[in-house]
C-alpha cells in the first residue's frame, strides 16, 4: 500500500493539509501514535505500527525500501530493535520527492535545520552522508548499487573492515544500512593512500601485492583471478593440499573467506613438487589399478564404482544423490576427505560402491520422496513426512528460521520434524531442494494474535539478539551478525578479537569454522 493522488503536508500537531489548499478547507488527521523525536522533519505521511509488524513488513506495505524506512525513522535502528508498537512512523518523505530543501540545506543553513543535515561532522566533505561519520574524514567514496562494506574495503586495501565500521557507524555492525548514493569515509589522517606492495612477513623477492602473513619461505606465487576459490587453486596445481595452502596464506581464513582478486598467494615452498602428482601418487593404483584418476590417497582397495565431484558437492549431498550408502560409509571408503568432509576436492574421483553395496536406491527408506507422497515435487531429502500437503523449494540465503518466519504457520521445531534430514541445527538444508511446510491441520494464514517468534535454530542463549550460534558463553555482552562471505578469521580481524577468545566465547563453532551460520549472531565481547 502506498499513498496515491494528492500529497498531505504537516500542519504541526494533528493535521495534514494538501499543498495549495488553505488550512481548514480540507485535511486529514495525522496518525495518532507518538512520533519519535529523531524522525525526519519533512515527513508527509505516518503509519501507526501494529503488533506483528517489522520494519521490513511496514516498508513493503507502504512501497518504500527498508533502507528508506530506516532513514526516515532512525530510532528503529538498523536491526529494527527500536520499533515500538503503536508509535507513528514516517512512510513518505516530501510527498515522495526525496529530501526537501529545508533538510538538505548547505552548511550555511540556520541552526533550525542543523540537526537534520549530515555534514556537520565533516564540514569540508561531500553530501549526502549518514549520521555519525568521522569528523576526521579526509577521503570519501560514493556507494554504488551492489556495494558491500567488505567489498569497499577490498577495493582499496588501505584500511580494515573494523576501520570502516568505526568511521561510518551508521552503516551498522553488519553493513545492513549501507545506503546507495551516500558518501562514506574511507580515510582519515594517517590512512595509507595506496595498498601495501609487499608484506614484512612475505618473501622479499616475490611479486606484489600479497596479503599479510604470507609464509616467508614461499618460492612460487599465483595471482588470484576473478572466480577463483581456494579448492580451485589447489586442484589446478595438484602439487599441494588445501591444508598447505591455508598454512602458507593464513590471511585468507580457514574457509577461504578473504581470498582477494588480483593479489598473489603462495603456491609453493622449498620441497613442494614442481609438477602435478603422477597417477601413481594421485591415486591408489596398487589397490585400484583400473580406477580413474585423479583420486586421493587411501581410497578403499575393493572399490567397484567411482564418482567425479562437481562444484557444490559435499559428502552429504553425494550420499543423498545416490541413496545407496551413508555419509559414514563414504568417508570410510575415502578417508582422505576427513570425518568433517573438509578435504573433498573438486574434479577428483571418489569411491561410491564396494562389493555388496546396493545398485539401486531403496524404495522404503532412502528415496528422496516418500512412498505416501508420490505426487510431491523433487528433489527432496530422505524421511520427509508422508502426510505433507505443501512444499517449498529453497533458495540462496534460506535457513530453517528464515522459512518459519516467512510463512508464520509453523515453528522451526515442526519444520525439522517434517523434514528430519535437515538435522536439528539445520546444517543440512540443501539449496534447490523441496521441503514440507504444511500437513493436514496446519494454519493456512499467518497468526496475528502474537508477535512472539518461534525459537530459532540453533537454540539461542536466553539473552542478546537472536538468532544466535549455539554455545555462546553466558557473560557475552557484545554480538556480531554473520553475513555472507564471513569467516572466523575475518570476524576476528574486524572485531579485534583474538582467535583464542573467539573460540572461548563461541564454544559451538568448530575449530575449522565450518559451521558458522550466516544470519546468526556470534559473541565478540564479554563482561
Amino acid at each position: 500500500m502506498r499513498l496515491s493522488g494528492a500529497c498531505w503536508l504537516s500542519l504541526g500537531t494533528g493535521a495534514l493539509a494538501h499543498p495549495g489548499v488553505s488550512p481548514g478547507s480540507q485535511y486529514v488527521r495525522r496518525q495518532s501514535g507518538p512520533v519519535p523525536p529523531d524522525t525526519i522533519k519533512d515527513c508527509t505521511y505516518f503509519y501507526d505500527s501494529q503488533p506483528g509488524d517489522t520494519c521490513a513488513s511496514i516498508a513493503s506495505d507502504w512501497g518504500v525500501t527498508l533502507q528508506q524506512f530506516v532513514t526516515y525513522n532512525p530510532s528503529v535502528k538498523a536491526d529494527c530493535s527500536g520499533l515500538v508498537v503503536h508509535s507513528s512512523y514516517c512512510v513518505e518523505q516530501n510527498c515522495g520527492d526525496g529530501p526537501s530543501n529545508s533538510v538538505t540545506t548547505s552548511r550555511t543553513a540556520t541552526s533550525e535545520h542543523s540537526s537534520t543535515t549530515t555534514t556537520s561532522l565533516a564540514p569540508t566533505g561531500p553530501t549526502p552522508v549518514q549520521s555519525g561519520i568521522s569528523s576526521q574524514c579526509k577521503q570519501y567514496y560514493k556507494v554504488q548499487d551492489g556495494d558491500t562494506c567488505a567489498g569497499i574495503v577490498n577495493k582499496y586495501h588501505t584500511f580494515t573492515l573494523a576501520d570502516f565500521y568505526s568511521w561510518n557507524p551508521a552503516v551498522g555492525s553488519n553493513c545492513e544500512t549501507l545506503f546507495v548514493g551516500y558518501f562514506v569515509c574511507i580515510g582519515i589522517p594517517g590512512t595509507p593512500t595506496a595498498p601495501p606492495t609487499t608484506t614484512s612477513a612475505g618473501a622479499t623477492l616475490g611479486p606484489s601485492p600479497t596479503q599479510s602473513g604470507l609464509v616467508t619461505t614461499c618460492k612460487s606465487f599465483y595471482k588470484v583471478q576473478d572466480g577463483d576459490y581456494c579448492e580451485k587453486i589447489v586442484n589446478s596445481f595438484g602439487t599441494f593440499s588445501l591444508a598447505d595452502f591455508y598454512t602458507w596464506n593464513p590471511a585468507i581464513g580457514t574457509n577461504c573467506g578473504s581470498l582477494f582478486v588480483n593479489y598473489y598467494v603462495c603456491v609453493g615452498v622449498p620441497g613442494t613438487p614442481t609438477t602435478r602428482r603422477s597417477t601413481a601418487t594421485a591415486s591408489t593404483t596398487s589397490t585400484t589399478p583400473t580406477g580413474p584418476t585423479p583420486t586421493q590417497p587411501g581410497i578403499i582397495s575393493s572399490c567397484t564404482k567411482y564418482y567425479k565431484t562437481v562444484s557444490g558437492d559435499t559428502c552429504q549431498a553425494i550420499a543423498d544423490n545416490f541413496g545407496t550408502f551413508s555419509v559414514a560409509q563414504f568417508e570410510a571408503w575415502n578417508p582422505a576427505v576427513k570425518s568433517d568432509c573438509s578435504q573433498l576436492y573438486l574434479d577428483y574421483y571418489y569411491c561410491i560402491a564396494v562389493p555388496g553395496t546396493p545398485t539401486m536406491r531403496s524404495t522404503t527408506s532412502t528415496t528422496k520422496t516418500t512412498s505416501t507422497a508420490s505426487s510431491g515435487p523433487s528433489p527432496t531429502q530422505t524421511g520427509i513426512i508422508s502426510s505433507c500437503t505443501k512444499y517449498y523449494k529453497t533458495v540462496s540465503g534460506d535457513t530453517c528460521q528464515v522459512l518459519s518466519d516467512r510463512y508464520g504457520t509453523f515453528s522451526v521445531a515442526q519444520f525439522v520434524t517434517w523434514n528430519p534430514a535437515v538435522k536439528p541445527d539445520c546444517s543440512l538444508l540443501f539449496l534447490g531442494y523441496y521441503y514440507c511446510i504444511a500437513i493436514p491441520g496446519s494454519p493456512t494464514t499467518r497468526a496475528t494474535t502474537s508477535t512472539t517468534k518461534p525459537s530459532p535454530s540453533p537454540t539461542p542463549t536466553p539473552k542478546g539478539p537472536q538468532p544466535q550460534q549455539p554455545g555462546i558463553v553466558g557473560n557475552c555482552n557484545r554480538y556480531y551478525k554473520v553475513v555472507r562471505g564471513d569467516s572466523c578469521y575475518t570476524i576476528e580481524q574486524a572485531q579485534q578479537v583474538s582467535a583464542l577468545n573467539f573460540q572461548r566465547w563461541n564454544t559451538g563453532i568448530r575449530s575449522d569454522c565450518s559451521n558458522l551460520f550466516v544470519g546468526y549472531y556470534v559473541c565478540t565481547g564479554v563482561s
